[in-house]
């Protein structure tokens, strides 16, 4: 049955167009909302914002669709008038009950929409196969207000549907989702975060079965089956013809971390420095991994026990972005008081770090930009692969570094001074993952099966003979990539 609006309201928004005080395209949505939901929440928050002549709060809400583009869905999911209905009886970290009412807004209508449009082009490239086997899709998501409800229910939709889904057990990276894809050879998967914008926004990123962010040919087909829902409705399949639940806890995230120590060129540097290093993760996702594979690899780390708190509030920071040198104040505090040699912060989906390091000259902590960091690790990476013969004049032709356009021309330079040519594309993560994915699939048939499941060794050694050996890549924007089993 579908939610309804009285008469009254309805004419009462009709009124406040004609005054000029509701836009139209608002209440064209308003009445496509309430059409096109069975959620009584919907039409509740709607009559007591008219109620309460909240106008610009109903254009705020309103005033578009929210539209799934290339980057997904992105919204706000708290109001910044929060009626009595969305409060409901209140949710964890002082949210409400129930995400925001509205169009152009992140809740369950609009999740729901992106999630089944997704399935729907999935199942279509799966079936295409002729193997009969269920699509698989991994869901993961941050810390963030309605992260957890949002993945379960889009987990429920997926498995009602017909899939196979795998549901990380509580909040986790964007990288480690990304892996998951590849790792379990996955058809999608989907992140429900917001990275670092403000505590009241949340999002939708959709991957492919390379565990990249979708682009052309599939991204566009994915948008069209999303925006053709106007509804929330959908039929279950048959249970004997739904999907399984799997989920990824501890055991997985052991296989994740030991993949990435693969990548650490010189293992005993780790452990013999066995540097100071303190680790915030901005109360979102990165502890779950970071922190044991520091101490895994001979780090000394400690964390800003104020900062560990998993909360969508990020109530320790204006803003949860290590871009902004304010987000690292705790733990630079901290690193003075145990004079620690290192700062490292991670944003709430943890794919983006902030790093500060002490300045031996002057015994202060200095923060570095995105370029430095990015130039230091490039340098390092280049430095090491020679110095220990990984990449030698018979193969340094077979060798890249890949960066976006706006990222600093030092890291072109610093390629070029060891001999490693670089390639620039255009902003975002998903244009870097591209090339990987045409640097193995450039690796000859035979000898890429099981691609997925050889050692950083292995693979490094077929794309350094067969195809392009990927040393490093980056943005400016403070995200970094040293490997390609990861491809966000």
């Amino acid at each position: 049955m579908r939610a309804s609006m009285n008469a009254t309201i309805l004419d009462a928004l009709k009124q406040a167009v004609a005054e000029g005080k509701l836009l139209e395209s608002s209440l064209e949505n308003i009445e496509l909302l309430t059409g096109g939901t069975q959620d009584p929440v919907v039409p509740a928050a709607i009559e007591q914002l008219v109620a309460a002549g909240e106008w610009a709060e109903l254009n705020n809400r309103f005033f578009k669709t929210l539209a799934f583009g290339t980057g997904g869905l992105r919204g706000r999911t708290i109001g910044t008038v929060v009626t009595e209905a969305e409060q409901g009886k209140g949710g964890v970290n002082g949210r409400p009950e129930f995400p925001c009412v509205g169009t152009a807004s992140m809740n369950y209508f609009n999740v729901g929409r992106a999630m089944r449009g997704l399935i729907t082009y999935v199942r279509r490239f799966v079936e295409a196969e002729g193997t009969g086997r269920k699509p698989v899709i991994v869901v993961g998501h941050d810390t963030r207000h309605f992260s957890r409800d949002f993945a379960e229910f889009c987990a429920r939709i997926a498995t009602d549907l017909g899939c196979d889904c795998a549901l990380f057990d509580g909040p986790c990276s964007t990288p480690e989702v990304s892996f998951a894809i590849r790792e379990l050879n996955a058809d999608t998967g989907v992140v429900l975060t917001a990275s670092h914008n403000p505590s009241h926004d949340n999002g939708f990123k959709a991957y492919f079965n390379d565990g990249a962010q979708l682009i052309a040919p599939h991204d566009k087909a994915v948008i069209a089956e999303v925006n053709a829902l106007t509804t929330d409705a959908y039929e279950p399949l048959p249970a004997d013809q739904q999907g399984t639940l799997r989920i990824l806890g501890p055991e997985f995230d052991a296989i994740y971390i030991e993949k990435l120590k693969g990548i650490v060129l010189r293992p005993d540097v780790f452990a013999k420095a066995s540097a100071k290093v303190v680790y915030t993760n901005l109360h979102g996702t990165g502890g779950r991994c970071i922190v044991p594979i520091l101490k895994q690899v001979g780090c000394n780390v400690s964390t800003v026990a104020e900062q560990d708190t998993l909360d969508g509030r990020f109530p320790t920071v204006a803003s949860p972005n290590p871009e902004n040198a304010p987000a690292l104040d705790m733990a630079i505090a901290q690193a003075d008081a145990e004079q620690a040699d290192l700062v490292i912060a991670t944003d709430p989906d943890s794919d983006r770090m902030g790093i500060a390091v002490r300045d031996t000259a002057t015994g202060k902590m200095q923060l570095l930009t995105g370029n430095q960091i990015g130039s230091l690790l490039a340098w390092y990476r280049c430095m090491s692969a020679i110095e220990l013969g990984i990449i030698t004049p018979q193969n340094i032709d077979h060798a890249v570094m890949v960066k976006t356009f706006v990222t600093s021309p030092l890291q072109d330079a610093i390629a070029s001074s060891f001999g490693i040519s670089t390639v620039n594309v255009l902003t975002g993560f998903k244009y870097i993952a591209a090339k990987l994915g045409k640097y193995e699939q450039a690796i000859p048939a035979g000898l890429r099966q099981g691609y997925r499941s050889m050692t950083e060794a292995q693979t490094r050694a077929l794309r350094l003979e067969h195809s392009k050996y990927f040393i490093f890549g980056g943005e400016e924007s403070y995200g970094y990539l040293a490997q390609d089993f990861v491809r966000d």
